[in-house]
């Protein structure tokens, strides 16, 4: 049995007084497989920049079928 990617997506948690317990999370679907950390830290970055937020977290998440091994 291995492991196939099937969907990976990105969690951005913004940190701002005006939101309920000072945070807000957004989920962005169907990052690019292959995609740099550093690339997507940059989005939450400016996504905040444009709320006038924190960048709190990013978090990276996979999800994954198992399949069958080729033989």
């Amino acid at each position: 049995m291995n492991f196939e990617l099937a969907e990976q997506s990105i969690q951005y948690t913004f940190g701002n007084k005006r939101y309920t317990n000072g945070l807000k999370s957004r989920m962005i679907k169907n990052v690019k497989k292959g995609a740099a950390a550093e690339d997507l830290k940059e989005v939450g970055q400016a996504i905040a920049g444009l709320q006038e937020d924190s960048l709190d977290d990013v978090i990276l998440v996979q999800k994954q079928r198992v399949i069958e091994a080729a033989e």
